[in-house]
C-alpha cells in the first residue's frame, strides 16, 4: 500500500517537472523570435517654430507680389497746357488776380480775364464772344444766360456776396459822416448806372433809406426829417453815372475835386486797406444796406463762343466754393 502511494507520488512529480520544463523552453523561444517589446514612451518634445524663410522666386515658383506704395496725401496731377477766358465783374478783378498765378501753376492753365460790368459781359456772351466762365456781381445775369440756354448743364452757382459802402476822397473835404450828409446842397456824387449791379444795389438802398428813415409811419423814422424825399434829393446830387464799380472808385481816387462821395462795394474798402490807398470809406447801416449775390457759371460748349475746356472751366468754377476760395474772398471783403 505504501509502495503504491510512493509510485503515484513519483509519477506526479515527473509529470509536473516535464510540464515546467516545456513551458520554460517555449517561453524562451517565443521571447527571442516573436514578441515585440513594449516601447518606452518618451515625452513629445516642444516644437520650436523657426521664422518662415523668405521665399526666393524660381522659374517655376509664383512671383512675390510687392504692394505699391500708398499715394501721398496731395498727389501732383499732370495737366495738359490749356487756357481759360474768364468774363468777370469789375469788382472781382483784384481777387482773381491774386489767385491766378497759383491756379495757373497748379493746373498748367493760363487765365485771361475780361473785366467789365456784369450786364455788359452778359451782352457780349449773348453776342457770341468766346468765354469759358462767367462771374457776375448779380445772379440776375447768370440766370438770364441760363434762360437763354447758354450755360453748361444749366448750372449756375451763387458763390459769394457783397455789400455797399460810401467812398470819400482823401481827407474827406466835405466832412461827410452820415447818409444824410449826402443830400446836402452842393454835395457832388458819383454812382454806377442802375443797369449794372452796384448801381442797382445803390438804387435799392436809397429807396430803403427813404422808406425806413424817411417814412414817418415807420418805427425807424428819423424825426429830424433829414431823410424825407431822400431818393429824389440824392439823385439830384449825382453828377455822373459810371458803367462799372471800378470806375466809381477811380473817380474818387483821382481826387480831382470833381466828386465828394460815391457808392461802391465794401470789397473796394478791403482792397484799399490792403494797398494803403488814401481814399476813405463810410459804412452803411445794415438796416438799409443791400446784399448782392454773385453768380458763376461755365458757358456751354455747344454754342458759339462756348468753352472748349469744360473740365478745366469746371475746376475753376468749383475753386470758389472751396475753403481756400471762400477764405480768399473773405480776405478781399466779400461774403461779410
Amino acid at each position: 500500500m505504501n509502495n503504491k502511494y510512493i509510485a503515484i507520488t513519483l509519477a506526479v512529480i515527473i509529470i509536473v517537472a516535464a510540464v515546467v520544463g516545456y513551458l520554460a523552453y517555449a517561453g524562451t523561444f517565443s521571447g527571442s523570435a516573436n514578441t515585440t517589446p513594449t516601447p518606452t514612451i518618451t515625452p513629445t518634445p516642444t516644437i520650436t517654430q523657426s521664422p518662415t524663410p523668405t521665399a526666393t522666386a524660381s522659374p517655376t515658383a509664383s512671383p512675390i507680389i510687392t504692394p505699391s506704395p500708398s499715394p501721398s496725401p496731395t498727389p501732383t496731377a499732370t495737366y495738359a497746357p490749356t487756357s481759360l477766358t474768364v468774363f468777370a465783374a469789375s469788382s472781382l478783378a483784384n481777387v482773381i488776380a491774386n489767385m491766378s498765378t497759383t491756379f495757373q501753376n497748379q493746373y498748367n492753365c493760363k487765365i485771361t480775364v475780361n473785366s467789365d460790368s456784369s450786364s455788359t459781359l452778359e451782352q457780349q456772351i449773348l453776342a457770341g464772344s468766346p468765354a469759358d466762365v462767367f462771374m457776375s456781381a448779380d445772379t440776375k445775369w447768370t440766370t438770364a444766360l441760363n434762360n437763354a440756354g447758354l450755360l453748361l448743364n444749366n448750372n449756375a452757382t451763387t458763390f459769394t456776396t457783397n455789400k455797399l459802402c460810401v467812398i470819400l476822397p482823401p481827407g474827406n473835404p466835405k466832412g461827410i459822416t452820415t447818409m444824410a450828409n449826402l443830400v446836402k446842397p452842393g454835395v457832388r456824387l458819383v454812382v454806377a448806372a442802375p443797369t449794372v449791379p452796384v448801381g442797382s444795389y445803390t438804387n435799392t438802398t436809397i429807396w430803403k433809406i427813404q422808406l425806413t428813415w424817411g417814412n414817418s409811419s415807420n418805427p425807424q423814422y428819423v424825426s429830424s426829417g433829414a431823410y424825407v424825399n431822400y431818393n429824389a434829393t440824392f439823385y439830384g446830387n449825382v453828377k455822373s453815372y459810371e458803367t462799372t464799380d471800378e470806375n466809381v472808385v477811380g473817380d474818387i481816387g483821382l481826387n480831382t475835386g470833381s466828386y465828394d462821395a460815391g457808392i461802391v462795394f465794401i470789397s473796394d474798402w478791403a482792397y484799399a486797406n490792403m494797398t494803403g490807398s488814401p481814399v476813405q470809406f463810410m459804412a452803411i447801416d445794415p438796416a438799409v444796406n443791400t446784399v448782392g449775390n454773385y453768380g458763376i457759371a461755365v458757358i456751354g460748349s455747344t454754342i458759339t463762343g462756348g468753352t472748349n475746356h469744360a473740365n478745366m472751366a469746371q475746376i475753376f468754377m468749383n475753386y470758389w466754393s472751396t475753403t481756400d476760395g471762400q477764405n480768399l474772398l473773405n480776405k478781399f471783403g466779400f461774403g461779410q
